[in-house]
């Protein structure tokens, strides 16, 4: 049974602090089941942290850095000026008629930015982000959309 280790979140600096001493244990003598049993691990814990410090020695017990999920398309300085480009229009754009359509909306941000994005990104991710709202059968943006309303 696992005991509790003292922390509630995964604090990343306790963590490596621990697989340091499990290794430094090791090197001492200890058993793999020992060192594990007291850290409240398993022992493939404790195995695969002695297989890293092998590789790649103190380095390979370090922390690394969280990588997070993927990089935005489209960089902030050209989302930034999105919503610009759609206040203009759709007839601005070569569009035939009035009316802002998420396939128009991708297809302009793929026109000027050479980003694709799904419809279903524009329509339930990135429009929303901008404060646009969809608005019978438009996109609107929340000031105008409010006055639409009455």
């Amino acid at each position: 049974m696992p005991r509790y280790l003292g922390y509630e979140r995964r604090d990343a600096a306790k963590l490596e602090a621990r697989r340091i001493a499990a290794v430094a244990r090791l090197l001492r003598g200890e058993s793999t089941a020992a060192v594990a049993r007291s850290l409240g691990v398993c022992k493939q814990s404790v195995q695969r942290w002695a297989a890293w410090y092998r590789m790649r020695g103190k380095e390979g017990l370090r922390r690394r850095p969280k990588t997070g999920g993927p990089r935005p398309k489209l960089a902030r300085d050209k989302l930034a000026c999105l919503p610009s480009l759609l206040a203009q229009g759709p007839s601005a754009h070569g569009f035939d008629t009035p009316v802002w359509t998420t396939e128009r909306i991708a297809g302009l941000i793929w026109r000027r930015f050479r980003v694709r994005y799904s419809r279903d990104y524009v329509k339930h991710r990135l429009m929303p982000r901008l404060g646009w709202k969809w608005h019978k059968h438009t996109w609107l943006p929340e000031e105008i959309r409010k006055h639409a309303d009455r």
